[in-house]
């Protein structure tokens, strides 16, 4: 059976408002690391004055222990470190470039490192045991809910 033009570009509008992603865990997963990723580049942005004051260290700290809580809790380990370490490179390399930093570049070769011993290690961890679909606007809704519920979160306790 073959599509129109018209029928296909219905078919596209249809599925961009539909839920794409229905397995749950693909949104524990992604959320874990997100909330993980920001509180580590949160606690090193607290602490990029070294050394830090001490409000910003304890915060700093908070923040660290947040994203250890999500590396913990997270079944999917290797896969949210892997991508965090994969964040964490690639603002570390873009450090380099712009800044011509040399701790930069140390980090971008520790971050490269790690990445590369855990996949090495856990090669079968960084598969998704789902199926990841097309991201669609009610995928997007969600994520505006749920992240901007965790920020609403985080100012109400800070």
């Amino acid at each position: 059976m073959r599509f129109s033009e018209a029928q296909l570009r219905m078919t596209i509008l249809r599925n961009s408002f539909r839920l794409q992603n229905k397995d749950l865990r693909w949104y524990r997963d992604k959320y874990l690391a997100i909330v993980c990723f920001v509180c580590l580049v949160g606690a090193i942005s607290l602490v990029s004055d070294w050394p830090p004051g001490r409000p910003e260290l304890f915060r700093g700290l908070r923040f660290l222990g947040v994203a250890a809580l999500c590396l913990i809790f997270s079944p999917r380990r290797a896969w949210t470190f892997t991508g965090v370490m994969v964040l964490v490179l690639t603002r570390a390399v873009v450090g380099f470039v712009v800044y011509h930093s040399v701790g930069a570049l140390v980090v971008a070769l520790a971050s490269a490192a790690l990445v590369y011993a855990v996949a090495l290690r856990a090669h079968a961890d960084l598969q998704t045991p789902y199926q990841i679909h097309d991201y669609s606007y009610a995928e997007l809704a969600i994520d505006c809910a749920v992240l901007g519920s965790l920020l609403v979160l985080y100012k109400v306790l800070a």
